[in-house]
């Protein structure tokens, strides 16, 4: 455990004392800070849930030039590539991880403000599954923070080509791109856009079924492991509404835009979802990123006040902690995906990976 905690500590002691010393913040020196996660998540074994069926489709690859496993089509023209330069796939899963991880290290290096948004809440929340499990959702919502960040500066050619390339990599990065659209593209274009999808769905009642299938990601395995139950949800829940709660106070009599509110409301219906379905625990992920995104790009406080920084520090305790709880979680047989952690080169049974 102490191999997920160290880096934790790293990224937060510094981070802290950059920030309160002032100094400037390049994407450079984001990437230092995440360097010992970077090494955790690159020289992994066989750990994190999917992890073994992101190895073996990179080496049916090798091995045949193609697979059965079937994924989203950006996601596998990049294992293709990243074969086709040699890589094997124990390399390419961690040439994945970097690259998430650089791009993380880049939309989030324009201020010091942003460096403490990575360093207390994106890292505890979202770094280990983005780079370690769901390395398709981590790469798709990285690319997606570029798009949104594309948007609120108004160049929409950008927003197109990230926009496109992270709904390529897994496609619940349409419902954090969505959001943003709904609000900061012209009226006519959304409902043009509104209309489009509508009719798609009447043509093909399937499609939307087929959506919510694609972004709960996960087979009927996963569905038995992880049935909702009553709490399902309830970490991102909080988790959201504190960030809510925390950025109105701050900015009370500050204009800002409604979307913050429109969020909100998704992720606790997003909560209702999860009682029924996995695929609201999904849907609660990525609005709870969503609101990351929001208050990534419409805090308006130049130096941000201490007490907003404690409220960080405390929800960055509270989600490592959840994260903790989550991998010492005993899905089957005594198995725990992410425990005990194992260097590549640890595994008891080597094989061709």
């Amino acid at each position: 455990m102490l191999y997920y905690l160290i880096p934790y500590f790293f990224i937060t002691f510094l981070s802290l004392n950059i920030y309160f010393k002032k100094l400037k913040v390049t994407w450079q020196m984001l990437l230092f800070l995440l360097l010992p996660a970077i090494l955790v998540a690159g020289l992994k074994g066989n750990v994190g849930t999917d992890s073994i069926f992101y190895l073996g489709l990179l080496e049916d690859y090798r091995l045949y030039g193609d697979s059965l496993m079937r994924y989203e089509p950006g996601y596998e023209l990049l294992n293709k590539i990243i074969v086709y330069m040699g890589a094997t796939p124990r390399l390419g899963v961690a040439i994945i991880a970097v690259i998430s991880t650089a791009i993380l290290s880049v939309a989030y290096s324009r201020s010091r403000n942003e460096m403490i948004l990575l360093a207390l809440i994106v890292f505890p929340l979202y770094f280990y599954d983005f780079t370690m499990n769901g390395l398709r959702y981590g790469l798709s919502f990285c690319i997606a923070t570029l798009a949104v960040d594309a948007l609120y500066r108004k160049n929409f050619f950008y927003v197109a080509v990230w926009g496109i390339m992270a709904f390529t990599m897994q496609y619940s990065s349409l419902l954090i791109i969505l959001l943003f659209l709904s609000v900061l593209v012209p009226k006519k274009y959304l409902i043009i856009f509104l209309i489009l999808l509508t009719l798609i769905f009447l043509v093909s009642p399937n499609s939307f079924a087929f959506f919510t299938d694609r972004i709960s990601d996960k087979q009927n395995l996963y569905t038995e492991i992880f049935a909702p139950s009553f709490v399902s949800g309830l970490a991102p829940l909080l988790t959201v509404l504190i960030l809510y709660i925390n950025f109105l106070y701050f900015h009370r009599g500050l204009k800002y835009s409604k979307l913050i509110h429109i969020i909100m409301i998704a992720e606790i219906l997003s909560f209702v979802m999860a009682k029924f379905t996995y695929a609201g625990l999904r849907f609660q992920g990525a609005f709870m990123y969503g609101m990351i995104l929001y208050l990534k790009n419409n805090t308006k406080l130049d130096q941000l006040h201490w007490r907003y920084i404690t409220v960080f520090f405390i929800m960055s305790i509270f989600s490592i902690l959840v994260f903790f709880k989550n991998i010492t979680t005993v899905v089957e047989d005594n198995y725990t995906p992410f425990l005990p952690y194992k260097f590549f080169w640890e595994e008891k049974y080597q094989d061709r990976l």
